[in-house]
């Protein structure tokens, strides 16, 4: 069977234009990376219809999801997708375990390969299950939203830096739980972030974006290992999320993809852009800004 997934078209904003000519067959997980802003999370809400006003064609699996042309856009929930963005977005009001039973209620019919208490498990959601999503600190949010698109069994997962909020070594178990769970559920994966480990552990194949185009797109590996300016820039700007604060000695940790960073003082869990100017980001020789509060690539 196909899992050929076409996304052709273009997406126009103010000082950013997203223009795609994209053809991947989803039985080998995809992987996006990009500099910030280079449009890797607007081509998920693209592949997701969250964005309207892209004018052009989605088409999965030979299903047409979007065509401007036939005026033909299958809404969002009738898609049949899991979607992780990075803040976890769970239904707000709810609990952790109303969050999963809305997910168990949409799941298609037919026994799966993870169970509920595995998740759970794995996740370490047990004790989660009463709190109000509004209450989550970000990792939690994450392994919640997680375990609400695996349980809803969804046609093709979409995860953008959906394990970023973790602290490396449960970053790790997941990414080892998740590759498992994937095989088991053979679910086709898109998945964004900025850790080449990730990249390389979950995908077979990779598109790298810059500036709202794809400049680059072949094996995970051999694009990981290539030694080209174009892959430095795409790994150069992260997401960091303040982790502790120590007032004594004037500092601020900060959680990046693979390590942590001290910085002067900020707000414990404020989210800032890193933008790396150094040749490594162990030289210090950084900027740090506000996280865009739009297109967050």
């Amino acid at each position: 069977m196909s899992h050929q997934l076409i996304v052709e078209g273009c997406l126009a904003r103010d000082r950013f234009t997203l223009e795609l000519d994209l053809k991947v067959d989803l039985r080998e997980a995809l992987g996006i990376m990009g500099a910030t802003g280079a449009g890797k999370t607007t081509l998920l809400r693209v592949i997701a219809g969250l964005e309207p006003k892209f004018f052009g064609r989605v088409e999965f699996c030979g299903d047409v999801w979007h065509d401007c042309d036939r005026s033909n856009r299958v809404p969002t929930h009738q898609r049949g997708l899991g979607v992780v963005f990075q803040d976890g977005r769970l239904l707000p009001g709810r609990t952790v375990e109303s969050n999963l039973a809305f997910a168990l209620q949409r799941a298609p019919s037919g026994d799966a390969s993870i169970s509920y208490e595995a998740l759970l498990q794995a996740l370490d959601l047990y004790h989660l299950l009463t709190e109000p999503a509004e209450t989550l600190s970000g990792g939690e949010r994450q392994r919640a939203a997680l375990a609400r698109a695996l349980l809803a069994r969804p046609r093709l997962l979409l995860m953008d830096e959906p394990l970023a909020a973790n602290d490396a070594s449960h970053r790790q178990q997941l990414v080892a739980h998740l590759s498992g769970w994937l095989r088991a559920e053979n679910i086709p994966l898109i998945y964004v972030s900025h850790a080449a480990n990730e990249l390389a552990q979950l995908t077979q194949q990779l598109v790298v974006l810059e500036e709202g185009a794809v400049v680059a797109q072949g094996p995970t590996g051999a694009l990981l290992n290539a030694p080209s300016p174009l892959m430095k820039r795409a790994a150069q700007s992260m997401t960091a999320v303040v982790t502790a604060i120590d007032p004594e000695c004037g500092t601020t940790t900060l959680q990046l993809v693979d390590d942590h960073l001290a910085v002067g003082e900020l707000a414990l869990g404020e989210r800032v852009f890193l933008q790396q100017e150094a040749a490594d980001a162990s030289d210090l020789g950084a900027s740090l800004q506000p996280e865009p509060e739009e297109n967050q690539d």
